[in-house]
């Protein structure tokens, strides 16, 4: 038996990330920027300069992280270099605990297809707004703690080998559990300064409450049961009990009274 709940969960201020951007040059099309200085070092040959800036936001002050923003500002060394595609793997450390306690942590996996017409040399800010979304393979239990992936989605520990993104990313899709962007608009302006072959890439992240699975256990299922059965059978009482008393008060039943026993003496 399913039951839902809604919980915002929390989200701790450390993130890291992935940037990715395939473009139309032949002897480089796929340029690399991370928070990971291993990755970064294993990939120089095809590092993207830039900056990173964040920014979190309790809109409601209750505690909670609201809003995720990031920006990246991109330097490319070529000029009208068309930029295809751009995605960016944002990690966080993702916990719910209203019901069973859910450490792990997720991702927020952004795919943005620019325009054909969004070159380095635009001098464009493209701006992507979405929300965290938690996806269920299975219902997660009424009380209780479970750990099973709160470890490193992504192992940069090695110096020497480059981790398989696209096995990373089956493995993370086959989780009972994990995290998804749905892209809700998308959004491209001009650069307020402008600097030569540059691209500003804005990601806005909400995170708000939502429905989510679960397993009650025995005494909400007892709990519930029995509210159920007294929203069924008092009415039914209620209804027998004035039958009955319409019915004698009417006569329409066929009343007999035992005759009292007299006992007599010879």
């Amino acid at each position: 038996q399913e039951s839902t709940y809604s919980e915002q969960p929390r989200l701790s201020n450390r993130t890291k990330y992935i940037l990715i951007v395939d473009n139309d040059n032949v002897n480089n099309n796929k340029f690399f920027l991370s928070s990971y200085s291993t990755l970064n070092n294993n990939l120089k040959n095809v590092i993207l300069s830039g900056y990173e800036t964040e920014s979190s936001y309790d809109i409601d002050g209750d505690g909670l992280l609201d809003q995720f923003r990031i920006s990246f500002n991109l330097i490319f060394s070529q000029t009208n270099v068309v930029i295809r595609n751009i995605n960016i793997w944002l990690i966080f450390e993702y916990e719910l605990s209203d019901k069973q306690r859910v450490n792990m942590e997720s991702m927020a996996l952004i795919n943005i297809v620019p325009p054909s017409t969004f070159t380095s040399s635009n001098n464009k800010n493209l701006t992507v707004y979405g929300q965290l979304v938690f996806e269920q393979r299975q219902t997660i239990r009424d009380s209780g703690s479970d750990s099973t992936y709160n470890k490193a989605i992504i192992d940069a520990t090695s110096s020497t080998s480059t981790p398989d993104l696209q096995s990373i990313l089956d493995e993370y899709f086959a989780r009972k559990y994990y995290t998804s962007f749905e892209t809700q608009y998308t959004w491209i302006t001009p650069q307020t300064t402008v600097v030569a072959n540059t691209v500003a890439i804005n990601a806005v992240v909400n995170i708000g409450r939502q429905a989510i699975l679960y397993t009650p256990g025995f005494w909400q299922d007892f709990k519930w049961g029995w509210i159920q059965y007294v929203c069924v059978l008092a009415p039914f009482l209620i209804v027998f009990s004035r039958l009955k008393l319409f019915a004698f008060s009417n006569h329409l039943v066929q009343t007999l009274f035992p005759l009292p026993y007299h006992q007599h003496k010879a």
